[in-house]
């Protein structure tokens, strides 16, 4: 019997597979970072807010084989901390990044939270929602990023509290303009969550107590 060679076509291997469209620009591998000054106040919780150190050769650093040494050391002179593929404390997020086929060959790089279809020719994109949340939650929750500080929040209060004393400005000039007190309303709600909210807290591994005697 003849022995078969090679190994099945993939899906993303497939003449007729659906590719990110020529008109839409390649995008190239990256890294997560973050910074201890990025976070966001998602619903009822502070989250980081991360970056992308784009790698693309040739540039911000990164030479033209793709080398990231020199990226990731000025990035980190700036504050950043870069979250690296293999990190074995992402555990089911490791190896984050996702490969996708494009029309003109070649692959654009995308983060897994991100809800992709192609229709008629165009791209279109959907952010990860709760999924993306949750990658942003373990990152904390694993020491990968360390929590929000105390000074940090209050830095954020602030810019907030300076949005509603523009808002109370508004509205004492105008005190008919409905749309301005809807904003000052909803900022007030907003501010007020944030601060209960305060800064996320990195959970404990409970201690199990042994029995002396």
């Amino acid at each position: 019997m003849a022995q078969v060679l090679g190994k099945r076509v993939s899906q993303a291997q497939r003449l007729d597979a659906v590719k990110i469209p020529r008109r839409v620009r390649r995008e190239p591998r990256f890294l997560f970072k973050w910074h201890p000054h990025r976070w966001m106040f998602a619903g009822k919780e502070w989250l980081p807010n991360l970056g992308k150190l784009v790698i693309d050769p040739g540039c911000d650093g990164v030479t033209e084989v793709g080398g990231t040494d020199l990226a990731v050391a000025g990035n980190m002179r700036r504050g950043w901390s870069i979250i690296q593929h293999s990190d074995p404390r992402l555990g089911e997020y490791q190896d984050y990044m996702v490969a996708v086929p494009h029309a003109s060959g070649g692959f654009s790089y995308l983060d897994p939270f991100q809800k992709i279809s192609v229709e008629a020719g165009r791209m279109f994109t959907e952010p990860g929602g709760e999924d993306y949340y949750a990658f942003l939650r373990h990152l904390v929750s694993s020491g990968i990023v360390p929590p929000m500080s105390a000074n940090i929040l209050k830095i954020k209060i602030h810019d907030e509290q300076k949005k509603i004393e523009r808002l109370q400005g508004a509205v004492s000039l105008n005190p008919s303009n409905l749309i301005a007190a809807g904003r000052l309303k909803r900022a007030e709600e907003r501010i007020a969550a944030m601060t209960r909210a305060g800064a996320p807290k990195r959970k404990r591994k409970t201690a199990e107590v042994a029995d002396v005697g």
